[in-house]
């Protein structure tokens, strides 16, 4: 593959799961605003995920949780520049979804408080937030990938993506998205995601650094 449609694959391919995150994200949005409830919500944001992974779509914070394994195969430099291009395509995704959501529809103010919430968190607390988050991210991805029961594999996708949500835990490119259609674009805000996206990827490699480690 040439370089030029290297960088291009991996960066739609990103945006792309961006898109399928955001659509996860404003559903959970208009469900909660609906319903009053976080449950049912939670519930259906994983729509974002199971679209990525039928679509084959680069969602840094699946993609991650595999460096240890590229790297073990000597493929790791190249890897990396897949994950980075795929994070930039995941927050290019969220950010013209929240712009043009923003601009077409009244957000409901509850996500202004929401945003505030998180923004609110000190540093430390967003990083142990953010790297429970990609501990289940991680188990999410890998049923999804290893069951052969097709059942299986969807519900523990499903419990996996709802239970971060429900715990409160933070997954970096949903807050891209939400931070974007509450308009905050703020200096700080841009430390907490990347913040938030150290946690996320630190959560991804545990599980499989301490695979490796007992040869499991």
């Amino acid at each position: 593959m040439k370089e030029g449609q290297f960088i291009l694959n991996y960066l739609l391919k990103g945006i792309l799961a961006g898109v399928a995150i955001s659509l996860g994200g404003w559903l959970y949005i208009k469900t909660r605003e609906a319903t009053g409830s976080l449950i049912l919500p939670a519930f259906l944001f994983p729509i974002g995920l199971i679209l990525i992974c039928n679509f084959n779509f680069f969602l840094y914070t699946g993609k991650i949780c595999y460096l240890a394994d590229q790297c073990f195969l000597k493929k790791g430099p190249n890897y990396m520049l897949q994950l980075i291009l795929g994070l930039v395509g995941n927050y290019i995704g969220a950010l013209i979804m929240g712009l043009i959501l923003e601009s077409i529809f009244e957000v409901p103010t509850f996500v202004s408080k929401m945003v505030d919430t998180k923004l609110s968190y000190e540093w430390y607390k967003l990083l142990i937030l953010a790297i429970f988050c990609g501990m289940l991210i991680y188990f999410a991805v890998e049923a999804f990938q290893k069951l052969d029961n097709a059942l299986g594999k969807y519900l523990v996708l499903i419990l996996c993506i709802a239970g971060f949500i429900i715990c409160g835990f933070e997954h970096c490119i949903a807050d891209m998205f939400y931070f974007t259609i509450a308009r905050r674009f703020e200096a700080f805000v841009f430390g907490d995601i990347l913040i938030i996206i150290v946690g996320n990827s630190i959560g991804g490699l545990i599980i499989p650094l301490l695979k490796r480690l007992f040869h499991d």
